[in-house]
C-alpha cells in the first residue's frame, strides 16, 4: 500500500467517523503518516476490505489494530483448536523425537515449537518415560498452551518489518550475552 492509497483509507473513514473528520490538516497528515507506515506491507485491496469490515462491525473509528487483525485474519483465518488438539501433535512430536531434525521440527505447527523451543528439547523429551510425559509435561504444555497463542497472534499482527527489526535486536542481544559470557569466563580462568 502506498501513501496515496494511505490518503484514501482515511478519506473513508473521515466519511464514516465525524472524529476523524474533523481533525486539523496537521493532524490528518500524522494519521496518514501512522497508519502508512504501520500497514504499508498489506496489500491496499485487503486493507480496504479490513476497513469496512471494521467499519461494518463497530460504530467506533477503528485502530490500526483493529484494521490490521482484520486483514491478517482474512489471508489467515485462525483455526481455533483446544489445548488437548495441540497436545497430541506436541506428543507426537515427542514420540518421533528421538531423530527428529531441524527441517521436520519446523514442519510443526508455531505455537507446539514454541513451547519446544528446539529440537534438541523435543530429543530429550523424547527419552523420558511415558509416564513423566504423559503427566508432567502434559500438564505444562497445558498451562503454557493459551499464552502460546496468544504470544503468536499478537506476532502476527506485527508489520514484517517489525518483525525483522525485533528479531534482528534480539539477535543482537545473544550475541552480546555470548560475548560478555565469554569475558566473564576468560577473567575467571
Amino acid at each position: 500500500m502506498n501513501k496515496q492509497e494511505t490518503t484514501q483509507i482515511i478519506t473513508l473513514l473521515a466519511g464514516n467517523y465525524d472524529s476523524i473528520a474533523k481533525k486539523d490538516k496537521i493532524q490528518k497528515q500524522l494519521m496518514i503518516n501512522t497508519w502508512y507506515e504501520c500497514l504499508n506491507d498489506l496489500d491496499y485491496k485487503l486493507v480496504l476490505q479490513a476497513v469496512k469490515k471494521t467499519i461494518i462491525e463497530s460504530p467506533y473509528p477503528p485502530t490500526i489494530h483493529d484494521v490490521r487483525k482484520n486483514a491478517i485474519n482474512m489471508i489467515k483465518p485462525t483455526i481455533a483448536r483446544t489445548a488437548i488438539e495441540a497436545w497430541e501433535e506436541a506428543y507426537r512430536m515427542i514420540c518421533g523425537g528421538g531423530y527428529m531434525t531441524q527441517e521436520q521440527f519446523e514442519e510443526y505447527s508455531p505455537e507446539v515449537r514454541s513451547f519446544f523451543g528446539n529440537v534438541r528439547q523435543v530429543k530429550e523429551l523424547s527419552q523420558c518415560d511415558t509416564d513423566t510425559v504423559n503427566t508432567v509435561v502434559k500438564g505444562q504444555f497445558l498451562k503454557q498452551y493459551e499464552i502460546l497463542v496468544s504470544r503468536e497472534e499478537k506476532q502476527k499482527l506485527l508489520p514484517q518489518q517489525m518483525q525483522n527489526f525485533i528479531q534482528e535486536v534480539a539477535n543482537n542481544m545473544d550475541m552480546k550475552r555470548i560475548a560478555n559470557r565469554e569475558q566473564t569466563e576468560n577473567k575467571n580462568e
